[in-house]
């Protein structure tokens, strides 16, 4: 990085980020990362969108995994589905980062592979409903796989998921993994339809550090709407002094 960027990195060291009263400044930065990566990710302007900084996109892979099971239960609960009956599951392609499996190990969630192949060097969108049913809290779409490079194919699963939807008891969201690609594919490819812009897409998390001038480890998660964030995850804090909402897993670190 500059060496300026250092230097400003060095006399923040010392400072706690989760300390918002005590620190503002760093929170209004923080507010304003988070308009700008929604604004990239073409977020509709008559929602509510919300988001968090992240240590690295694991935790904020962990956060999007979360939420999505936390709403899948509260809106199955409604729906008349036993919750106890079995775990939920989760979908996502054989390509997926090892935080995945961590997130499906840690909270309960059965993780189920849609297998890549020779054919298919990313999701196999064709194969993804045999792996769908009432307790699927989600699928997760990986904008950057680590093994092929590729990218799933979202607005394909969109469509498909729309078509889903429409008669599903409970509809299945997709929360896009773009560790690598969420800061990169805005700029090399605006046009290509990934990220908010598609109905069925609901969170999107990313790295901050894959292409260098950024220090490890930071990352983002937001989500399109406060409704996909249910409201038990967000916590008002008393902490030295202030109050204040905190959605993040991790809790004291270096501003």
């Amino acid at each position: 990085m500059e060496d300026e960027a250092t230097k400003l990195m060095a006399e923040t060291l010392e400072k706690n980020a989760i300390d918002k009263s005590e620190y503002p400044q760093t929170t209004e930065m923080e507010n304003r990362c988070v308009n700008m990566i929604a604004n990239l990710w073409n977020a509709p302007k008559e929602l509510n969108y919300i988001g968090t900084s992240t240590v690295g996109s694991s935790e904020a892979c962990m956060l999007g995994g979360m939420a999505m099971k936390f709403r899948w239960r509260n809106r199955a609960e409604k729906l008349g589905i036993d919750t106890t009956k079995r775990k939920p599951n989760l979908v996502v392609s054989s390509g997926f980062q090892v935080c995945w499996e961590k997130f499906c190990v840690y909270w309960d969630i059965e993780m189920r592979l849609v297998p890549m192949d020779e054919e298919h060097m990313s999701l196999n969108v064709d194969k993804v409903l045999d792996y769908v049913d009432d307790y699927t809290i989600g699928v997760v779409a990986l904008q950057g796989i680590t093994y092929t490079g590729k990218f799933d194919d979202i607005k394909a699963l969109d469509a498909l998921l729309e078509e889903y939807n429409k008669t599903a008891k409970i509809s299945v969201p997709i929360h896009v993994d773009a560790a690598s690609g969420g800061l990169f594919t805005p700029f090399i490819d605006p046009d290509m339809e990934w990220d908010f812009r598609l109905k069925n897409v609901i969170s999107i998390s990313t790295s901050g550090h894959k292409y260098g001038l950024v220090y490890p480890g930071i990352g983002w998660v937001i989500w399109k709407d406060e409704e996909y964030l249910p409201k038990e995850l967000i916590f008002e804090v008393s902490y030295l002094g202030g109050s204040m909402p905190t959605m993040a897993i991790n809790f004291s670190r270096s501003a």
